[in-house]
């Protein structure tokens, strides 16, 4: 419970004076994104989360001696993703825009301005926190004119769904896999299933058709990729209690192993979370159908 405290703290603080969790470079952010209008009332929403989430097992390594600093600056120079994953997180963004472009859908972005969702807040449990940051995105969305947003992640798309039990958003919030149309490919795959998409979001059945209409062949077995059964990746845990995450992570690619060595992915934390312990290729869904 320390270390929720802790860590809350320092979200916090980050929020405030960055506006994103923790130490980020803006233009990790926001260099993806070269010629997106930054007016429009509908706007491509990324949270920074494909951008940065590859430094969070850098993180969670540090948390337990990061209590005995004041802030989280000091870890800055750590925080940093690779080139690479940076160039694959753009990829990732730059496929759903078109995508979205080729099915008549165009979308602005907010660039610097582009704030972070609150997810964090919320799945830590701290809601009075989370309600702040929520009256303060509504906020911004309310003065740029936003009437729809368009989320990448299950993680934001959560975040977003909630902030009406906090305050007033009179927001449209969509999935980008509820308007996408999946191009041609062949191959298997086993399924590794987005907890919030899945079971409490009700896009299931939405991604499963795109990956159907896309040629691909899914390798099934129900006690591991059933709606009811498949277990969670471990990422969320991974701020509080690194080694369980480890472990649940483990754990779940070992049975996914079982299946075939092709997984795809459809949650930036999923994938940072299993890849390190995946014999075979992880891809994220965007990666492959878009």
């Amino acid at each position: 419970m320390n270390n929720i405290k802790f860590l809350g703290k320092m979200i916090v603080e980050n929020l405030k004076t960055q506006g994103m969790p923790f130490p980020t470079d803006p233009r990790v952010c926001t260099g993806w994104a070269k010629d997106l209008p930054r007016k429009s009332d509908t706007i491509i929403f990324t949270s920074c989360m494909y951008q940065i989430e590859p430094i969070v097992p850098t993180l969670s390594k540090f948390l337990p001696s990061a209590e005995k600093l004041k802030s989280l600056m000091p870890l800055s120079r750590l925080l940093k993703p690779t080139q690479q994953q940076i160039q694959r997180s753009y990829r990732i963004l730059n496929n759903i825009v078109l995508s979205l472009k080729q099915s008549g859908i165009n979308v602005g972005y907010l660039y610097e301005e582009e704030p972070y969702s609150g997810a964090l807040l919320l799945e830590l449990g701290l809601l009075d926190e989370f309600s702040d940051w929520a009256k303060h995105v509504a906020s911004l969305f309310r003065e740029k004119g936003i009437r729809k947003v368009i989320t990448v992640d299950p993680h934001t798309h959560n975040a977003l769904t909630r902030y009406g039990e906090f305050t007033q958003f009179d927001v449209e919030v969509i999935s980008y896999l509820e308007l996408v149309t999946p191009k041609k490919v062949e191959g298997e795959y086993v399924v590794h299933d987005s907890c919030l998409y899945s079971r409490f979001l009700g896009l299931r059945e939405k991604y499963r058709s795109l990956i159907e209409r896309s040629g691909i062949k899914t390798i099934e077995d129900p006690m591991i990729t059933g709606k009811d059964t498949s277990a969670c990746c471990g990422g969320p845990l991974a701020p509080v209690d690194r080694e369980v995450s480890e472990k649940i992570a483990s754990n779940r690619t070992r049975d996914l192993e079982k299946l075939g060595n092709k997984l795809l992915v459809l949650c930036p934390i999923c994938y940072v979370t299993l890849s390190p312990h995946f014999s075979g290729e992880v891809l994220d869904l965007a990666e492959v159908i878009l």
